[in-house]
């Protein structure tokens, strides 16, 4: 009987043992199934987010109003002869851009003074200047090449003028230099420099040893030098950017000039020839004779080895005598 009280204890304890493993498993595998679908429930809130904002921005982006505004300024642009817009060369659309503007120009014409006086009216109406001048002379022509500035707000204006006056040929080639980015780099290294200075200006007041006012004042030196660079440049974009650059050429064929050229080529050429052909003849002779001298250098030495001592034989021979 006791015997029976004791296997019938152990199987109880058994089945106990059996039933909290098979709990534990329960739990486990009920907070995994917990876990998991919180990761997925967080992964599926950050997808919603980003879709959000992804749409936002296309939405941003399509909107109807900055297609209205594309559509505007793509037909501002073709309106504008050359691709050009002659307001953009003034104001670039309010989006404070910084375009320095240059034209190569090239015009045969009929008359160069005539052309040149039409050139100094549409400057002058243009409100620009000349930079530099200089006349040309060829064979069989005459011309003259400029270099124009012009108020970049004109500067398509002043192109047409150039193309009005009366010509036979005329080249021209556009372009501009966007320097935004640089301009607002200087900008930003301006304030930074100017900071430093400020900086450095009170740190001197407030010193008190030498040597702390020798250091200060050396780099408050190259600070100042730093900023005068800066704003040295910042000029010269300015002034770039207001003033846009026409490099112009303008020529005349002339047939009296051509004539002219033939007939002293007839005569000065000959010379020429002739002064050319005779300095050849010297140079190459000079060269042979260089070659040959070349060349004998060993014979020569030879001779000297044999020759020296014979003649000291003989000599030897006839005191002897």
């Amino acid at each position: 009987m006791y015997k029976q009280k004791r296997a019938f204890a152990a199987w109880a304890i058994i089945v106990v043992l059996l039933g909290l493993l098979a709990g534990c498993s329960s739990a486990n595998h009920d907070s995994a199934d917990t876990a998991s679908r919180s990761n997925s429930s967080e992964s599926l809130s950050m997808a919603e987010k980003e879709g959000s904002v992804v749409s936002g921005t296309s939405y941003m982006v399509d909107s109807p109003s900055d297609q209205k505004a594309d559509a505007d300024e793509g037909s501002a642009v073709n309106e504008a002869g050359g691709g050009f817009a002659a307001e953009t060369a003034a104001d670039t659309g309010g989006l404070n851009q910084k375009i320095i503007y240059t034209a190569t120009l090239s015009m045969q014409v009929d008359k160069l003074e005539d052309a040149a006086t039409s050139l100094r009216n549409a400057i002058h109406q243009s409100g620009g200047y000349i930079l530099q001048f200089q006349d040309t002379r060829h064979e069989g022509e005459i011309g003259s090449s400029y270099t124009i500035k012009v108020p970049a707000a004109g500067f398509m204006s002043f192109i047409d003028r150039i193309e009005q006056i009366k010509h036979d040929d005329f080249e021209r080639n556009i372009g501009g230099k966007d320097v935004s980015e640089e301009y607002v780099d200087l900008e930003s290294r301006l304030k930074a420099k100017q900071m430093v200075e400020t900086r450095l200006l009170t740190m001197m007041e407030t010193a008190t040893k030498a040597d702390d006012l020798l250091k200060f004042s050396d780099q408050l030196a190259g600070v100042q030098e730093e900023v005068e660079r800066i704003k040295g440049r910042i000029r010269y974009l300015d002034k770039n950017v207001a003033f846009s650059t026409v490099e112009l050429r303008m020529y005349q064929k002339d047939q009296t000039l051509e004539k002219t050229s033939v007939g002293e080529k007839q005569l000065g050429g000959r010379m020429s020839e002739a002064i050319s052909g005779s300095t050849k003849v010297v140079w190459e002779t000079l060269k042979l004779l260089l070659v040959v001298l070349a060349g004998a250098v060993p014979v020569v030495a030879v001779l000297v080895v044999i020759a020296v001592p014979s003649y000291w034989l003989m000599r030897r021979r006839k005191k002897k005598d």
